[in-house]
């Protein structure tokens, strides 16, 4: 829901312009214990999220390194489905 409202509000604030919004998805980006981790849906659901709410692509965050393929590969299946 973050990632559709957020993104939405984005784009209705450049509307009109030429200007391209491309959401941004963290994947496995380090935090606190009790905190949220990456999963291979909850990247996909993001991925779905922003592309449903009309955003023309995504960039897949923080350093390519550090991310694990198998939560990747949620992105890889959301853009896939989406095509």
């Amino acid at each position: 829901d973050y990632v559709y409202r957020e993104t939405k509000r984005a784009l209705d604030g450049v509307a009109g312009t030429r200007t391209l919004i491309w959401p941004g998805i963290d994947i496995d980006i380090p935090t606190e214990p009790n905190n949220s981790k990456s999963t291979p849906q909850n990247v996909k659901a993001a991925v779905q999220a922003a592309l449903r709410a009309g955003a023309p692509g995504v960039l897949l965050s923080r350093k390519y390194s550090e991310m694990r393929l198998a939560n990747l590969s949620g992105a890889g299946e959301a853009i896939r489905e989406f095509a």
